[in-house]
Parts: C-alpha cells; sequence; structure tokens
C-alpha cells in the first residue's frame, strides 16, 4: 500500500494556513509531522482523513482495493470520540462492529493498553490520560494499514508512551503506515515533515529575518529514526484481518457480499448504541413522553368542561403534542456526536453517511416517535377519544411520525455544529413539518365518521413518511458533509 500527497493546500475561514505540502508513505513507513501552534498540521490529518476538503492538491491511495481512504484509516484526535455513559469495552465493540475487519477483541486491547482492569468502568469515570487510551486502543481492535495521529502522547505518562511506541513499531513491522502530528520527539523510525505556516511572522528555517515567507515550507527529512531508538516491539495477538490485497479474479458478488456484510454490522451497531445510550441515560423519549402529557392534561382545563368539542378536537390536539414533542431532544441527534468526536469515527465506517443518518433517525424514533403511538389511546382518555378514534390515532402516529422525525433530522444536522441551535432548528423543519400534522388530523377525523374514508389520507401520510425518509437521509447526510 502507498500513500501520495502531492502540492497539498488548506484554507480555514477564507485564510490559507499551508501550501506546497507533498509526500509519500508506503506499507512499514512512519511520518511525523512538525511545526508551530497553528501551522496546520491537525488540519492536514482532518484533510488526509475526508474531514476537511484541500483547497488543491491531490491524495491517491494505491493497493488498498475496492476500499477508499476513509475505509483505511484510524484517526485518533484530540477528541477521543468516546461516549461517557458507556464502558472502555463497550466504546471498543462499538467501534470493532463500526469499522469492520476486526483484530483484538475490546478486552485484549485494553489489556495491550494497560486498561484491562477498568473494562467495565464507564468512561466518565476515567481519567483524561485513560481516556486517552482507551482511543489508542480502538486502533486495536480493527485493521486499518492507515494511523492517523495527532498529538497521540498528549494526556500519556511515560510508561504509556513507551506502551504507545511499541505499539506503532508493531504496526510498522506488520506492513502498517503512521502519520503522527507531534511536538514531541517518538522513539521511532520516522522521516519528518515540517510545516511552516503562511505568516510573515514566521520565516522558513535558514532563511534571512528579512526574507519573505512563501506560503509554506515543508522539510522532509532522511529516514533516521526520530529520538532514542528503543527495544524491539513487543509481540502482541493483533491479527491483521483481511489482506489488504483484493485477491484476483475473486467473484463479483463474492466481493459485493463481502462489502455488504461490514455494512450492514456497522448499521446494526448504529442502532444498538444509540438505543443503549438512551435507556443508559434517558434523554428525549422520557422527555417527549411527558411534555406530552402536559399538553393533554392542560388543554381539557383551557376548554372546559365540553367533552363533545374537546373530542372533536382531540386528534388535533394530540397531533400537535406530538410534533412539538418530536423537536425535544432532536438537536442532539448529531450535536452530540460532533462535540466528542464520534461523527468523526462514524466517517470511517464501512456504510456511506446516508445510512449512519438512516440508523441514528431510526433509532431516535424508536426512542421517541414510537412510545407516543402506543401512549396515545391512554392520552386519548384525557381528550374524550371514543375508542375508535384511540386505535385511529395510533395507526396515525405510527405512520406518520417516522416523517417528523426524517424531516427533522434535516434541521439537526445543519445546527450540528452550533451549541445552542434549537430554537433555529424548530424555525427550520416546523413549516415542513405542517402537511404531515394536516394528513395526520384528517386520517384520525376520518376514523369517525368525516366526509373521506379513513383510508385515503392514512395513504396519503404514509407516502410522506416515505418521501420524507429519503428527502430527509439525504439532506442531512448532505448538511453534515457541507458542515466538514
Amino acid at each position: 500500500m502507498k500513500l501520495s500527497v502531492d502540492d497539498l493546500a488548506c484554507r480555514r475561514s477564507g485564510r490559507l494556513i499551508f501550501a506546497r505540502v507533498s509526500f509519500t508513505l508506503a506499507s512499514g513507513e512512519a511520518i511525523l509531522v512538525t511545526g508551530r501552534n497553528g501551522a496546520g498540521k491537525s488540519s492536514l490529518l482532518a484533510i488526509l482523513a475526508g474531514r476537511l476538503r484541500p483547497e488543491g492538491g491531490t491524495i491517491v491511495l494505491d493497493g488498498a482495493g475496492e476500499r477508499d481512504l476513509p475505509e483505511s484509516l484510524h484517526l485518533v484526535g484530540h477528541r477521543e470520540g468516546l461516549k461517557s455513559a458507556l464502558t472502555a469495552e463497550e466504546n471498543l465493540a462499538f467501534a470493532r462492529d463500526l469499522l469492520g475487519r476486526p483484530a483484538l477483541s475490546p478486552r485484549a486491547a485494553l489489556e495491550a493498553v494497560g486498561l484491562g482492569h477498568a473494562a467495565r468502568l464507564p468512561v466518565a469515570y476515567l481519567s483524561a490520560g485513560q481516556r486517552r487510551r482507551v482511543a489508542l486502543a480502538r486502533l486495536l481492535v480493527a485493521h486499518r494499514s492507515l494511523w492517523l495521529l495527532d498529538e497521540p502522547t498528549a494526556a500519556l505518562d511515560s510508561a504509556s508512551q513507551e506502551t504507545l511506541t511499541g505499539l506503532m513499531r508493531r504496526h510498522l513491522a506488520d506492513g502498517g503506515m503512521v502519520v503522527a502530528a507531534t511536538h514531541q520527539p517518538l522513539a521511532l523510525p520516522a522521516r519528518e515533515v515540517r510545516i511552516e505556516r503562511a505568516s510573515p511572522a514566521l520565516r522558513p528555517r535558514g532563511a534571512h529575518p528579512g526574507a519573505a515567507s512563501p506560503p509554506s515550507r515543508v522539510a522532509e527529512a532522511g529516514t533516521e529514526p526520530v529520538g532514542s531508538p528503543t527495544p524491539p516491539p513487543p509481540t502482541l495477538p493483533l491479527s491483521r484481518g483481511e489482506g489488504d490485497e483484493p485477491a484476483p479474479g475473486g467473484p463479483a458478488g463474492a466481493e459485493t457480499a463481502e462489502r455488504a456484510a461490514p455494512a450492514a454490522r456497522a448499521f446494526h451497531a448504529l442502532i444498538a448504541r444509540d438505543l443503549k445510550l438512551a435507556t443508559r441515560i434517558g434523554g428525549s423519549g422520557a422527555l417527549g413522553l411527558v411534555f406530552f402529557l402536559m399538553i393533554v392534561t392542560l388543554v381539557p382545563f383551557a376548554l372546559g368542561p365540553d367533552l363533545n368539542l374537546l373530542a372533536r378536537i382531540g386528534p388535533a390536539i394530540l397531533w400537535i403534542a406530538a410534533v412539538l414533542a418530536t423537536l425535544i431532544g432532536l438537536d442532539r441527534l448529531f450535536q452530540a456526536d460532533e462535540e466528542d468526536g464520534s461523527l468523526d469515527l462514524m466517517r470511517s465506517a464501512p456504510v456511506p453517511l446516508e445510512g449512519v443518518v438512516l440508523a441514528k433517525v431510526l433509532a431516535h424514533w424508536l426512542t421517541t416517535g414510537l412510545p407516543l403511538a402506543l401512549a396515545a389511546p391512554l392520552f386519548g382518555l384525557l381528550v374524550a377519544l371514543t375508542p375508535t378514534a384511540m386505535l385511529a390515532m395510533v395507526a396515525t402516529l405510527l405512520v406518520g411520525t417516522p416523517a417528523l422525525a426524517f424531516l427533522g433530522a434535516i434541521g439537526a444536522a445543519l445546527t450540528a455544529s452550533l451549541r445552542r441551535g434549537g430554537l433555529i432548528l424548530a424555525i427550520l423543519v416546523l413549516p415542513l413539518m405542517i402537511p404531515t400534522l394536516i394528513f395526520g388530523v384528517s386520517a384520525a377525523n376520518a376514523a369517525t365518521g368525516g366526509t373521506i374514508p379513513f383510508v385515503t389520507p392514512l395513504l396519503l401520510l404514509a407516502a410522506l413518511s416515505l418521501i420524507a425518509t429519503v428527502v430527509g437521509t439525504v439532506g442531512a447526510a448532505a448538511a453534515l458533509r457541507f458542515g466538514e
């Protein structure tokens, strides 16, 4: 496998960070990216991982077969991509199932970084150094040839740094590749790529103080080790999984099935993780039910003792409550994963970003929309609904609330990078939810003797949900890509 980077440039917020970055990296080789703070080391790794769009230049990966660059790498950055409510072992199990091509078991990976004793502890209870070691253990649970490490020794003690160096040397000995951005020397046989930031205050090393600074400067050293030598790496039971090179002459159907299986496991892992988080820490599902109950409890007091009026507008009350309850927690659908780095991990999965969105929205609906629909008969008693109307409400909410969830996902993706985007999200998605509200109420009213048959608005409501599933999935994925 070989990685070729040619004439790469990066611009952030209209400002040129670096330019003319070129290097090659082959199997068994490592590169240390150095430079002052703000020179663009983290941006370079983000570009290599596909998180940022380069201003110019090319990145070519040869020898990876059908896999693209994001599916061939691990990225460990400043954000660990760990969920505090899950244990260290659960976080690694999720990463293994998400990324595919499993190597070490989660427990064995934690043992390799000296955290076997903390396998069943929630990550929230771990120190910064221990969290960093859990993130580094993710390198061992799924085989990826290219490791991108951003300040890998941050928060690590000396013993943990030696362990990390041993793991990196082992990875290189197995034919892997490492690109590490660091300020600290690493006892690793590596070349150095130094980035000089495009700023008049910074100049190339060796240049005259008055000389003009180029946009960036890359000095690629020889093959001498950077740092002091270390003993040979320890032997680890590290399975390489599938080979990097595709088997020649394999049938196309077998290759398709081989790629579909990891995608299916990743899809299932995303749903299972979000359901586990929802049940463990609570969230939008319970809050939505409480909010639903508050609305259907307060409205009868405002309308007075007229049961006929209450029964007539009951479906509208329940549907309005369902729309508003769906918005609760919707702003955290992608925002939480964006903040802790989990979204970066998902972008490296063998499932496309649309699949990630679909899995997360389905999990969100299972914890919000489905409980609302199942609780509709109980809440219907508070608005004097007949048994027929209650069953109709259950049917319409089961059919219509997926549309609310997928339409809301577009706003959630657009506001994922905003700290307090809940109000903006409501403004964006409420107009989109009005057709679903109209047909949902119409279907519920038709079941109790309306002028149109119940099936007609119900089928229109189902059509809206199907359209919203496609539009919401594609739109939310595009919004997440735009926000990279």
